[in-house]
């Protein structure tokens, strides 16, 4: 698993306690969020990424992260009686 710092484990185990299991497992970006970040990172392929534009990237790629990890709770404590 990975490691977070302790505000990121007091977030997740708060939204595991708000949301069912299935409603973390059943997140999913908006339309507009998805296409931005695939904008985002062609342009980070094509090396044209601006300053504010990088920073955008980084906050997107550290939310994915986070609610992977979250996801990945939630289905553990699905396996748990």
């Amino acid at each position: 698993m990975a490691i977070l710092p302790p505000i990121y484990d007091d977030l997740l185990d708060f939204l595991i306690e708000k949301a069912t299991p299935r409603e973390i497992l059943g997140f999913k970006a908006s339309p507009a969020a998805e296409a931005r970040a695939e904008e985002l990172l062609e342009k980070n392929n094509a090396g044209t990424l601006t300053p504010e534009e990088a920073s955008e990237l980084k906050q997107m790629l550290d939310v994915d992260r986070l609610v992977s990890v979250l996801k990945a709770r939630a289905a553990d404590s699905m396996d748990k009686p």
